[in-house]
Formats: structure tokens, sequence, C-alpha cells
């Protein structure tokens, strides 16, 4: 059996027996212009492989896309849900052999076989196992699995070699709807509890590869909870068997099963190439949106003096800091905490992270994509801390210091959470609040008593008077 990546949920399966194309979406933007597929692609239309069947999963539009329905082949066979709205299209574009399907349904041809399994969610849709001599596969989809589906799926087929799996819980509308925006732990421990009781003999990110783009680009800071590196990561720990057999199956990635062991082929696709990798677009930072963090340099330093003062900071004095002040981070080692510090400046912004999962955590330049506690301040306002000009109070209240976190444990007995009162912002250790604001309460009493109490008449008179 072979698995071709075209993106996001579209595939292309060819088992023994037959070609399927599943979900195919092959121009973006998708989905009414709000999205593209990500990592961004590049599909050669006229080179997509023969098939005999094509399967829908359900009516929504990155699945069920009436542009590349309308170019396709009419005189296939088409699987698709119970649902009268996805029949009518496909009968207005030229399909006529449609045949709607109910959960647990199979469909035999030769050695392969073809079984749509259910899922809790409103819409009518289904998941699709696929199975030949060779292999056993299942596609997830967008399903919501219960453990009695994976139970009755385990009896029919005895294993999942290759399973593509849910893994990400949308929030597509929790901001539109003043729903929070935390971190969806308990949606996400069930979807990792399913990993551990199929057990899958290989298993990739399935459907969710895609972006907003134009004017709705915003929600892609509050849609996507999960960085694909974190479930991988997450997956291994909930199924130890898993080691070395997760896989990220971008656009143009061939996946083949063979005996039941997985081969995996980067770029091999014929006709889908990947062309850039800007998943770091859907970095999940609710506290990125809105007015984006600015800094307007509000005291007029010298932007090279602010640089300096930063850049001399993070590759010295918080290394130093970070070595001699062990014991405070005994937290942040228990958790794994992945520390990701965003700094904007006038002109731009810089990253940094530190790794507390490491033997020996160091500052390190540039984005981590597991990166599970996120700081963004102003520049500004992080020199002031730095030279003891301003105090917290500043950058909080005044809006130059957004933090978010997601740290939690994969356990045998689910998803665990720390104190959050325990896991102190790095730069709050660096920069402890009471002894910054007792320097700058000292700083700002000299400057004062100087101003009223100089040798200038004028100063003195204003004071008394204002006394």
């Amino acid at each position: 059996m072979e698995i071709q990546m075209i993106g996001h949920a579209s595939i292309f399966v060819k088992t023994e027996d037959c070609g399927i194309l599943m979900d195919p979406v092959l121009w973006d933007p998708h989905q009414e212009g709000l999205f593209d597929v990500c990592p961004k692609r590049e599909v050669i239309y006229e080179r997509l492989p023969h098939y005999e069947f094509l399967i829908i999963s359900h009516k929504h539009q990155d699945h069920f896309d009436l542009r590349t329905l309308a170019y396709l082949p009419k005189d296939v066979d088409v699987f698709i849900p119970k649902d009268p709205l996805i029949e009518k299209c496909l009968r207005q574009l030229g399909y006529r052999k449609i045949h709607p399907l109910k959960e647990f349904s199979e469909v035999k041809l030769g050695k392969t076989i073809i079984c749509t399994t259910r899922s809790e969610n409103r819409v009518p849709e289904f998941g699709v196992v696929f199975a030949d001599a060779g292999a056993t596969f299942w596609n997830q989809v967008d399903t919501i699995v219960r453990p009695t589906v994976i139970d009755f799926l385990l009896e029919r087929f005895s294993r999942i070699d290759f399973l593509l799996a849910t893994w990400q819980h949308l929030m597509e509308l929790n901001y539109q709807m003043n729903r929070p925006l935390s971190f969806p732990f308990d949606e996400y421990g069930k979807l990792l509890n399913n990993i551990s009781l199929i057990k899958p003999g290989a298993m990739a990110p399935g459907a969710n590869g895609f972006k907003y783009i134009n004017g709705s680009s915003w929600l892609n800071r509050v849609v996507f909870p999960v960085a694909r590196e974190q479930f991988c990561s997450d997956a291994v720990k909930v199924c130890p068997s898993l080691n070395g057999s997760v896989f990220t199956l971008d656009p143009g990635d061939v996946l083949q099963i063979s005996s039941g062991r997985p081969h995996f082929y980067s770029g091999a696709s014929n006709f889908v190439r990947m062309v850039r990798d800007d998943r770091d677009e859907l970095d999940f930072l609710p506290v990125k949106i809105g007015d984006d963090l600015r800094d307007h340099n509000p005291d007029n330093e010298p932007l090279e003096s602010i640089r300096r003062a930063i850049f001399e900071e993070l590759e010295v004095g918080l290394p130093a800091f970070l070595d001699k002040q062990k014991s405070a981070f005994s937290e942040h080692r228990r958790w794994g905490v992945i520390y990701q510090l965003e700094v904007v400046f006038p002109d731009g912004h810089e990253k940094w992270f530190v790794d507390f999962s490491e033997e020996t955590p160091k500052v390190q330049t540039g984005r981590n994509p597991k990166a599970n506690f996120v700081t963004l301040i102003t520049a500004s306002g992080l020199f002031g801390l730095i030279t003891g000009r301003k105090a917290w109070d500043y950058v909080m209240l005044g809006g130059y210091y957004r933090r978010y976190n997601k740290v939690y444990a994969v356990t045998p007995l689910g998803i665990l959470q720390p104190d959050a009162s325990l896991l102190i912002d790095l730069l709050e250790l660096r920069f402890p609040y009471l002894q910054l604001l007792e320097s700058f309460l000292s700083s700002e009493t000299e400057k004062w008593l100087k101003f009223y109490f100089s040798s200038e008449p004028a100063n003195c008179k204003m004071a008394l008077a204002q006394a």
C-alpha cells in the first residue's frame, strides 16, 4: 500500500487492487478564499495518477472542494456519507456513480477493503480504513472517535499498521464567540488516549495542514493550539512503541507499507511538491492578536543602545544567571518548560529560547516550535528592566508585555498541569519584582529631590506651593 500526501486532508492511496483519491483539494486558496494548504505546495494537475474510487469524508469545503471536483473525471465510483447536499452537488457536476455509505460499511475489490468509521461530530462524516494483503491504514480525517470504535476496528482488523491521526482540537470560533483561549487540555488528552488504545505500527498527524490567509490570517494565532512537533513527541510518550515510526507527511511525501512495515520517502510524489515550510505562521499565541505588540520607544532611547544592552543581557547576563541559579528553575526542569522569548524592536523582532528539558539549559537564538511558555516584550521595556530605569508595573500595566503558557505533562493517567504560580517567567526570575521596584523607586526619589530641591528658586517655590 502507498499513501501520497497531496496536502491538508487530500491524499492518494494505492492498494494492490486500485487507486483511491480522498478529499481532493488541488487549488489554493480554497474554502471560499480563506485557506491555503500549509506547508505551501505546488500541484501538477495533469500528472494526477489514475484512480478508480473517489472518497469524500464530509461536506466542509476544505474536504469537499467544488472547483477540484468539477475538474476531475466524472466516471468513477464516489463514496460519500449519507448527506443529501453532497450528493446533490456531485450530481450537478456530472457524477453519476455515487454511493452514500453508513458507518462501518465495507466495500471490497479483490483483496482491498474500504471500511467507513463512525464520528461523533454533528455533520454527517466518516473516517476510512483501507486494508489489503500487505497493510491496514486508518485515515481518521476530522472524526471524533470514541474508544468503542477503536475496540470494534481492532477486533475487525486486529492491527492498524498506519494511522493518519486526528490531532488538532481546532478553536475556530472561540475568539469570535468570546470563548476561552486557554489550551484545550481535556480534549487534547482524549486524542492522545486514542493513540494509546490503537497502538498503531506507525503514525502521522492527519488533516489540519492549512492556514488562514489575507484578512483572516490573524486567526492562525488562535485556531491551532498544538504544534505538529509537539503532537509527534506526545504520541511517543503515550505509545512508546511508536518511537522511530512517527512521520510528518508534507505535500509531496510518500509512505509505503509492505508486510506491515512503513517506508518513508520525502518529496517522492510525481505530481505534488512542497514549495516552502511556512508552518511558523501557525504558532498558537492568543496574546499576539488584535493590536499587535509594537515598540514606539516612548523615551526615545538610541536604538543602538537598546539593541546592545539586550544582546549583551541575552548572550552574557542571562546565560550566567541560568548557570548560577539552577535551583530557581527546578519546576521548569520538572515540567520540561521550553521558554520562548520574543523581543519586539521598533524595526523588527528577535527570538531566543531556553529548553529546560535539556541537561544543561542554554540561551539559543531563533524559534522553537515546541515552545510551551512564550513571552513577548518590547525592546524599550526590556531595556528599562535591564538598566533599572523601569519597573515591572510599567511593562505589564502599560501593555508592553504579554505571555502565554501551555505547559503540561503526558502520563498514563492523562494530561497533568502544573501549579501555574510555581512556573515563573524567566525574566521575572532574572529581574525580581520587588528588587526592581526598590531600585526604581530609589532612583525616582533621587531624581525628584534633585528637581524640586535644586538651587533653582523657581523649582523650590513650586514644590512649596504644591505642598
